[in-house]
């Protein structure tokens, strides 16, 4: 309303302005005497009066000249005290926001380093007066016009007014207790095996899952745990009520709509994005899992694997087969080329868990960023405490005090604990690049970019130029094709097979949020997903009885994982862009900047951007293009994929899975919708 009464404030002081400069009057019709004879003009009594009205004219137009002036004056001088007072408030807000991250993060840090009802409750209490803070800075952040606000102001004020938190303190309460309810669940759950034995899932279950080679183990640990996580079904039903309930108070659909706002910020298609990228990398991905199903058809026979061209899931060496490096002994293609049992055998002779956090930290420091401070060797846990119940599952934490930054994970020494270390290790880079930015601008580009950059270096330093150089292995090892293509498919294991999932997971719980799929068909949904994206059926029938989701980490704790699927692309485009800078020449995956101080430097710059600008200007600045591009991670395993078509020709193995169905106890249809 009120911009509208300013628009006709001002179309009507112009129109004002218009009419008199264009002298409506009755001057036009004796100008051209008043112009060639004065005397003559003079017998014309009309002239005066026109003389008169012309000088009336100039004044008025003066007049209204100046109020123009003044108008507009008035109009600026309001915005800039508008935006200095907006200045003062983001500060007091940045200070405040920065307060609160501090306790919260420090409660998050207890609770899931030591799982107890008392720590529990302090985190549910923390998560209340957070939500009573942002409903209060909410309501004062509102009563600024966006548009008398600078660029960095107005950034500052659009990204802390996004939220989903209910204004109903009762439900939030009753959100972060349900919340708390569904990880005690996980976090403390434990699969009792036949002979008696009840092991955790780390690393007893996983070691199972990826060592065993026993089918009927392998289902009984697969089974088991979803069995154990099955009952967080009505906990979750209930929680989606209270997340969307919440985010519709502040206009959004759903909470699905909300986290995708609030994750990757104006970026309208990114449904649409994700879908595209997902069939440029199909291909590549129904070659690799034709290569698989032939190899476990020919160690397992066709009784275990089947025959419609879908894998079961309790063979592919990860509870969730969402990677498959856990039985590359079963799939490598040359005894000969394997390097990994010397790489591994090297790495423990060498290093214990913290060594390896110590060659992580070496990497990063080579090419110029930081290394870690005293407060993350003294807080960190590395290793699995005993005498309490801990959260295995790898985080990294900014606890918002200057310099203290911490890893939480129970590591053993191994190639894939290594990596999961580069991966921690890439937060707590970023977390420090922008640790200058005011509070609400201490986060990644988006979320894809904080999950992208460990994994970035961790291309170079599980390359198998950068191993020798750090003398995890041997020169002659290192030339042939052989071992080419066995270290390519080892990394298409582990990363190319991760990316269907990564794409299902948040597309079956934008659907829970959205109500199009309700919990009447959450696992039936599940399963169709999976099987349409990853060509993987459970081993056994299920039904709606079994909440199959939530045997994912991510599911109870409520953690996004579209960001996973785009930094699994994001990080190879910012992999190829640091070899370039590195100077590299040769194929990418024999890549290594290793001490590449020009490629850290402009990675450096990226990181302290932190949020402050749009991600689309930040991967501009990086790599030049503004788009999210599957093109560097094809042309990295370009080798592979002639390799496996050529393979799959040989043993006459076709890619894809039509003709597969998933494992249900029921015919029943799924809505047309889901496929």
């Amino acid at each position: 309303m009120v911009k509208v009464m300013k628009f006709m404030i001002t179309l009507l002081i112009s129109s004002c302005f218009i009419l008199v400069v264009s002298g409506r009057f009755p001057y036009q019709r004796y100008q051209h005497l008043d112009q060639r004879n004065h005397e003559t003009a003079q017998s014309y009594p009309e002239i005066n009066q026109i003389n008169r009205w012309n000088e009336e004219r100039n004044t008025l137009l003066e007049e209204l000249t100046q109020v123009l002036i003044e108008y507009f004056r008035d109009e600026s001088t309001q915005a800039s005290e508008e935006n200095k007072r907006a200045t003062l408030w983001l500060r007091k807000k940045n200070s405040e926001l920065e307060e609160l991250s501090a306790i919260n993060s420090l409660l998050q840090w207890n609770f899931a380093t030591n799982i107890t009802h008392e720590n529990e409750e302090k985190l549910s209490l923390g998560q209340v007066q957070s939500s009573k803070w942002y409903a209060n800075m909410e309501a004062q952040g509102k009563n600024f016009n966006m548009a008398n606000l600078d660029d960095i102001n107005r950034r500052q004020l659009r990204l802390l007014l996004k939220s989903a938190n209910p204004n109903d303190i009762n439900i939030v309460r009753e959100t972060s207790d349900t919340s708390s309810e569904m990880l005690a669940t996980y976090n403390t759950g434990k699969v009792c095996m036949k002979d008696g034995n009840c092991l955790p899932l780390e690393p007893d279950i996983q070691d199972i899952m990826s060592k065993s080679r026993k089918p009927e183990q392998l289902l009984e640990a697969w089974k088991g745990w979803r069995d154990v996580t099955s009952p967080i079904k009505p906990l979750y039903t209930k929680f989606v009520e209270l997340k969307n309930e919440g985010a519709k108070e502040h206009g959004y659909n759903d909470f699905g709509e909300f986290w995708r706002d609030s994750l990757f910020d104006q970026t309208p298609d990114l449904e649409a994005s994700a879908e595209r990228i997902w069939e440029e990398i199909q291909p590549l991905y129904q070659e690799l899992h034709a290569y698989v199903r032939n190899k476990l058809r020919s160690y397992y026979g066709e009784k275990v694997v089947g025959s419609d061209g879908a894998l079961p899931a309790h063979i592919l060496g990860n509870m969730w087969a969402q990677q498959w490096t856990g039985i590359y002994d079963i799939l490598k293609p040359y005894s000969s080329a394997d390097y990994i049992p010397q790489t591994e055998a090297e790495l423990k002779k060498k290093y214990d868990v913290k060594g390896l956090f110590r060659l992580s930290e070496e990497f990063f420091s080579s090419i110029g960023l930081y290394n870690m401070t005293d407060k993350f060797w003294n807080n960190t846990m590395m290793v699995k405490p005993e005498g309490r119940e801990v959260q295995c599952h790898a985080s990294a934490f900014y606890l918002y005090r200057r310099g203290d930054f911490r890893i939480k994970m129970c590591a053993e020494v191994s190639l894939d604990y290594l990596e999961t270390i580069h991966h921690e290790m890439g937060h707590i880079e970023y977390y420090m690049a922008y640790e200058d930015q005011p509070a609400v601008f201490r986060d990644g580009a988006n979320s894809a970019f904080h999950e992208a950059v460990g994994d970035t270096i961790a291309l170079s330093v599980t390359s198998r130029p950068h191993l020798k150089t750090i003398a995890l292995l041997n020169e002659d090892s290192t030339e042939s094709k052989k071992s080419d293509i066995d270290m390519l498919l080892q990394m298409s294991l582990n990363k190319l097979a991760f990316l269907p999932f990564g794409y299902l997971v948040d597309k079956w719980r934008w659907a829970v949020f959205k109500g199009e799929v309700t919990e009447a068909n959450y696992n039936k949904y599940w399963w169709q997903l999976r099987l349409k994206y990853q060509g993987v059926v459970s081993p056994i029938p299920r039904s709606e009885n079994d909440f199959d989701p939530a045997a994912k980490f991510h599911i109870p704790a409520n953690s996004p994982y579209m960001s996973y699927f785009f930094s699994h692309i994001l990080q190879f485009q910012f992999y190829q862009r640091l070899c370039d800078l590195s100077g590299h020449e040769g194929e990418l995956h024999t890549c290594d900047f290793y001490e590449s101080k020009r490629a850290g430097s402009k990675l450096k710059e990226m990181l302290a951007l932190g949020s402050s600008v749009p991600w689309q200007d930040a991967l501009e600045q990086f790599t030049g293009s503004r788009e999210v591009s599957a093109k560097p991670l094809i042309e990295y395993f370009r080798p592979l994929m002639t390799w496996l078509r050529a393979e799959n020709k040989k043993y006459d193995e076709k890619p894809g899975w039509k003709d597969a169905k998933i494992n249900w106890l029921t015919d029943d249809l799924f809505p047309e919708w889901a496929y």
